[in-house]
């Protein structure tokens, strides 16, 4: 593929930006599709647009299952009652889990957690193959403490992990 570039105004940028969102549409797409319409290869926009990113799908429920729906949605960490309903459909689909925005960020700070334990473990062990004779450094509360951030780690992954399983029951 061959690279267009142009140069716009911050005013032309946002008023660009928004017709693109409002349209549901990437900036890169639109911009092709007006390309072809213009130039008049057309048929081949009516081909682009059944590439669409995803499909729509409306329901209809009643007023009090809509209101406790928009109340987990929210309940749950999810920003809005669509993405709530995909991540069910989803679920059910794919029988996997589906994580939040804020699932996700707890599972990136378990992956940092668990690269600092695991520094921790490569200290304590040089410590004792370098200085096997100087056992005493290597003090049993900073063992404890090791010890104390891993079962915190654990318990906050298997947290996150039942609430994502029993989501959806």
């Amino acid at each position: 593929m061959k690279v267009t570039r142009t140069r716009l105004t911050d005013d032309e940028k946002a008023a660009w930006n928004q017709f693109c969102r409002a349209s549901h549409v990437s900036e890169s797409k639109m911009l092709r599709m007006m390309i072809r319409k213009v130039s008049g290869s057309a048929p081949h926009a009516a081909a682009s647009s059944a590439e669409s990113k995803s499909e729509k799908v409306t329901i209809r429920l009643a007023p009090g299952d809509f209101k406790k729906m928009a109340g987990m949605a929210q309940e749950e960490g999810y920003l809005n009652r669509t993405s709530w309903t995909t991540a069910v459909v989803l679920a059910a689909l794919h029988r996997e889990p589906v994580l939040t925005d804020e699932e996700i960020k707890v599972l990136r700070q378990s992956c940092r957690e668990l690269g600092a334990i695991g520094r921790n473990l490569n200290q304590v062990a040089r410590a004792l193959n370098v200085e096997f004779r100087d056992g005493d450094k290597i003090k049993r509360e900073a063992i404890e403490a090791l010890a104390k951030r891993i079962d915190e780690h654990r318990a906050l992954v298997f947290q996150l992990l039942n609430k994502n399983m029993n989501r959806w029951s």
